[in-house]
């Protein structure tokens, strides 16, 4: 029995369970019980985020983001479904005639049902992206899952949206939104001596780490960029955000560097940094699927390294800024590679060595699938970038 047959089998029950409890309760004292459970756990949603960025204890993880944040929610909320309770049951019991309490009953069922299909769409949606992908696997295959995410209108994804940007796996934006499958598509292993080129080799020298840190959050954060024009640098937005000092490391030089152009909804940005000496990266041409190509970088922070990758598509993603406040649209190549926290902002290499893409982000569901915005897709903040010449801000910390 695979682990999405489980996890609908473990729902039913609870959603049958949910509405056995709203059958018993009726439709009074359940509406109280929600409205409390509601109002109470949305107060949690809206502030427990601010609060433990705040004061929280550093260095959360995603996991110990989850866990703080996911209990925070339940323990509020069953302290006002319990005071909502209390208030509802005692209207309930004014109740006398028995044909109204058969319809309150049933009403009642209906009504919990209901909640609790939100309820586990959210707590879905915010387990999803906390970084386990055997979990992401059988959520996204889950048939109950999958009806509920139907159900529930997009315009409630708006409500969650900072909080569920804010549980999100290693800073990596929400690259797909809802609880659908990642479409992967299946493609022959990547050629492994595409990394091992002359052409890609040469290119690594004009690959460079991007560090920075941030006053305000207390904390620093790490990437991959390379270099679109003498002095320019190309990476991702979500390893700026929020950033006081930047620095960009290539070969010998360590040299400090400004943020001209910052694009949280495409998550890239171009780097000013004066004195950088290693050529441009030429650019060249979309690929197809089932081409290969090389992610260059520094994964975890560590020491440089290629691996090599192939397209297993190109789609129109729809997900989420690098905050997951706003929706936006995509283009990007899915490809079979190993993506890790550090190769943000990467490029995405031919077998000539010329950029075709950006590196972004990890699958949540295959340890062998990463995510690169297409040279179509970028093409419009590497324009910019050429020609800005004034810093600008770079918003607000992200969860990492």
């Amino acid at each position: 029995m695979t682990g999405s047959t489980l996890l609908d089998i473990a729902l039913i029950v609870l959603l049958v369970a949910y509405g056995v409890s709203g059958y018993r309760q009726g439709l009074i004292q359940s509406v109280f019980s929600l409205v409390g459970f509601f109002v109470f756990a949305l107060l949690a949603v809206w502030q427990m985020p601010a609060v433990l960025e705040r004061w929280g204890p550093t260095g959360q993880d995603s996991r110990t983001r989850v866990v703080l944040l996911l209990g925070a929610v339940i323990v509020f909320g069953w302290l006002g479904q319990f005071l909502g309770g209390l208030i509802g049951g005692s209207i309930r019991r004014r109740v006398g005639q028995p044909s109204l309490r058969r319809v309150d009953a049933v009403l009642g069922a209906v009504v919990v049902t209901l909640a609790a299909t939100l309820i586990v769409w959210f707590i879905g949606g915010a387990l999803r992206t906390a970084g386990n992908q055997t979990l992401s696997k059988a959520m996204a295959d889950s048939k109950v899952l999958r009806v509920v995410n139907t159900l529930v209108p997009e315009q409630t994804g708006e409500i969650f949206a900072g909080f569920r940007g804010f549980l999100s796996s290693q800073g990596f934006p929400q690259v797909f939104g809802g609880l659908v499958p990642e479409p992967i598509t299946p493609v022959q292993d990547p050629d492994p001596a595409v990394a091992r080129s002359a052409a890609v080799r040469e290119a690594g020298r004009s690959v460079v780490k991007v560090t920075t840190v941030s006053t305000s959050c207390q904390r620093g954060q790490e990437g991959t960029g390379w270099v679109l024009a003498p002095g320019r640098v190309v990476t991702n937005a979500h390893v700026v955000a929020g950033a006081s000092e930047v620095r960009v490391e290539g070969g010998d030089e360590l040299l400090r560097g400004r943020v001209v152009v910052f694009d949280p909804e495409r998550d890239l940005a171009v780097i000013d940094v004066p004195g950088l000496t290693p050529p441009a990266l030429p650019l060249g041409s979309e690929l197809e699927r089932g081409a290969s190509a090389a992610v260059p970088g520094f994964p975890l922070d560590g020491p440089y390294r290629v691996v090599s990758a192939r397209v297993r598509s190109v789609l129109d993603a729809r997900g989420r800024d690098i905050y997951g406040d706003q929706p936006v649209v995509r283009e990007i190549y899915s490809l079979a590679t190993t993506v890790q926290p550090g190769n943000s902002g990467g490029p995405l290499l031919d077998p000539s060595g010329r950029v075709v893409g950006v590196i972004f982000a990890k699958s949540l569901e295959d340890a062998g699938t990463g995510y690169a915005l297409t040279l179509r897709e970028a093409r419009p903040v590497l324009e910019a970038g050429v020609r800005a010449s004034r810093e600008v801000d770079t918003g607000a910390c992200i969860a990492g």
